[in-house]
């Protein structure tokens, strides 16, 4: 039983600390322009729109490796598939707008 609980109180000190690493903010890192060590430059990066829908990219095997909110406006999904990594935004339906089926939007970015 002591042993037990040792280790339960170890486990709880040693884990403890982790809650500190939890950023609260939605956009903690560095943004760019900012005079600090750790900011980045900002760098032209390709996004080529892809003709396909995220079903037709799933469909062919392309696999969700993040999803996150996109402001409110749908989620915003990072998939990868056929050496290519690809940003998605998907849509749902709104009946407040004309939108009534799901869409999405596609970029590879390699």
């Amino acid at each position: 039983m002591r042993k037990a609980s040792f280790i339960l109180a170890t486990a709880l000190g040693l884990l403890g600390p982790v809650g500190c690493f939890a950023q609260s903010s939605g956009d903690w890192l560095p943004q760019s322009g900012v005079k600090s060590p750790y900011s980045p430059l900002a760098v032209p990066t390709m996004l080529k729109p892809l003709p396909m829908s995220l079903t037709e990219l799933l469909n062919k095997g392309f696999k969700v490796i993040s999803t996150t909110d996109y402001s409110g406006q749908g989620v915003l999904l990072t998939i990868e598939g056929r050496k290519q990594t690809v940003l998605c935004v998907l849509t749902a339906p709104n009946p407040q707008t004309d939108q009534n089926v799901p869409t999405s939007r596609c970029w590879a970015l390699n």
